[in-house]
């Protein structure tokens, strides 16, 4: 039998890898051989979290990479990440974040877009300043030339 610490160090090692291949706290008490009970005491006593909300917390979370970098609907990222449809994953991603994936998407893509446009208007004010720079070095050249 695994020692308390050893146990929640393997189970938070099993959410991570079965994120996508639909962990539950069912699988994790039959395979280390507890009751769902058990260990849902040891591992909210440790962790102050129920078991099953660390597990959907962590879905959640996992999915914002999904959700800010590919252009994956809604839906496939709900399934993908065992959430029984979409509107079941929007009301817990909302309960989670306060804000539904949609919005969540959409504000990111319109920042990433006004970030863009400062980063190229930061370039055009560097580029702006070489050339200003090289017109003022030509100005003090010719300036230079005329009193020697």
């Amino acid at each position: 039998m695994l020692r308390p610490y050893d146990l929640l160090e393997n189970v938070l090692i099993d959410i991570e890898k079965g994120i996508r291949a639909g962990i539950t706290v069912y699988i994790l008490a039959k395979r280390y051989s507890l009751s769902l009970r058990h260990l849902q005491r040891i591992f909210k006593t440790a962790l102050k979290q129920t078991l099953t909300d660390y597990i959907r917390s962590r879905k959640l979370a996992t999915s914002l990479n999904d959700l800010f970098k590919t252009d994956l609907k809604l839906s496939y990222i709900a399934l993908d990440y065992g959430f029984g449809s979409e509107q079941t994953y929007i009301r817990a991603f909302k309960r989670e974040y306060g804000i539904t994936p949609g919005h969540l998407r959409k504000s990111c893509y319109i920042s990433d877009k006004i970030s863009s446009l400062r980063y190229c208007l930061r370039k055009i004010n560097i580029v702006e300043a070489n050339i200003l720079n090289v017109i003022y070095n030509d100005y003090l050249e010719a300036y230079s030339l005329d009193y020697r």
